[in-house]
């Protein structure tokens, strides 16, 4: 299989879908839930995500293919254990990009008009196509919609700490049980690293292209997070639409406009990358695969996984289906992915523990396990409940 992937291309696959939905929604939730201690938790979840994503970085280097850090799980555990992880994070993917697509399809509405579910399945359309696509395709998208979105929420952000009176303070109640609410759902905002690894396989030399791209994506993210974190909670901004408010100094009163077109790119930049990370996973478990399962291993001659990502596509849409029948909201959807993220880089990260080659890397795996299984905790029991069953079902 060709090489595909640079350091500019990987980059630009991981910042466009990690900041994805996240940067759109959390910043005014996280701020409505904790005043002005929000910067102590962003500053908290970015800490995690850079260290996360190093470790993680660290494994795609010494476990390529495209099964991505579940081969680590393997080499550390079991076959088991590899299969458990694996089938949280295909699991996650069940649910997630479909909540994706309908926030996505939430900030379209005002600007197109029509059913809010008919714009998700047409983003899950779109997406389908761009997947079949050589990974490179994927990748120069990513990079085109990350450098656009980048700067125009980052000078929006600028300018709004410097053309407003700001202030900053952290004179906010400390109230414990809003501040892990909080973090739980500004995890949203780190979830897509443990991915990255499933393209390793299409990386030109990983060894130097993955610990710089990962370590060039974090930067990035971190910034554009912090630049509109603190020009959310600095600055009084009176519009109805925090996100919108940010970049009316750029665009007046065609913000909510470029907003809605913003909103959409992330949101199909994040299922991109998922959903083509997760279909090179399914393609590498099903390699020895015959009969209907042998489908799923099925490539084209550009290499893009097609079996697989036209059953994650079809599982997609039925979700997409079962919401139009309101069995499942878009808050549910979300509860059900984080929860199985989470639940996967736990696994991944004691995985790390155990095989790291240095104290560092050791301590540090051990101490953001540590962090993800507290969180686990505090996730939906139902959730609890359907991780427990599979654990059950699969190390029996």
């Amino acid at each position: 299989m060709k090489k595909q992937l640079n350091t500019v291309t990987l980059t630009g696959l991981m910042i466009g879908p990690i900041l994805g939905s996240g940067i759109i929604l959390l910043p005014p939730i996280v701020y409505d839930l904790t005043g002005n201690l929000s910067i102590l938790v962003w500053l908290i979840i970015l800490a995690l995500g850079f260290t996360f994503a190093l470790v993680l970085g660290n494994l795609s280097i010494k476990f390529p293919g495209d099964e991505g850090v579940t081969n680590a799980v393997q080499e550390a555990f079991s076959t088991k254990l590899k299969f458990l992880t694996s089938y949280y994070l295909i699991s996650a993917v069940f649910f997630g990009p479909v909540a994706v697509y309908l926030i996505g399809a939430h900030f379209l509405q005002p600007l197109l008009g029509g059913d809010v579910n008919i714009l998700a399945f047409s983003m899950l359309l779109f997406t389908l196509f761009a997947l079949l696509r050589p990974v490179h395709f994927l990748g120069t998208l990513s990079l085109i919609v990350t450098t656009i979105i980048g700067i125009i929420l980052s000078l929006g952000s600028i300018a709004i700490l410097v053309g407003h009176e700001t202030t900053f303070s952290v004179d906010s109640p400390f109230d414990m049980s809003l501040i892990s609410r909080a973090l739980l759902l500004a995890f949203w905002a780190i979830v897509g690293w443990e991915v990255v690894g499933n393209y390793s396989n299409e990386v030109n030399d990983p060894k130097r292209t993955i610990p710089k791209a990962v370590k060039i994506s974090a930067v990035i993210i971190s910034l554009i997070y912090l630049l509109v974190v603190c020009a959310i909670q600095c600055a009084s901004l009176d519009r109805t639409n925090t996100i919108t408010a940010l970049i009316y100094p750029l665009f007046g009163t065609a913000s909510a406009f470029v907003m809605g077109i913003l909103a959409m790119l992330l949101c199909l930049s994040t299922v991109l990358l998922f959903v083509g990370g997760v279909s090179r996973l399914i393609c590498g478990l099903a390699a020895e695969a015959t009969g209907i399962l042998g489908l799923l291993n099925r490539r084209l001659e550009n290499g893009a996984p097609v079996g697989a990502t036209l059953f994650l596509c079809s599982i997609n849409a039925i979700v997409l289906g079962l919401v139009t029948l309101n069995v499942f909201t878009t808050q549910d959807l979300v509860a059900l992915a984080d929860g199985f993220f989470i639940a996967n880089a736990t696994i991944a990260l004691l995985a790390a523990y155990k095989l790291a080659t240095t104290k560092t890397i050791r301590y540090t795996a051990l101490f953001l396990t540590i962090i993800f299984a507290c969180m686990l905790l505090s996730a939906h029991w139902m959730v609890l409940g359907i991780i427990a069953l599979l654990a059950w079902k699969v190390l029996r």
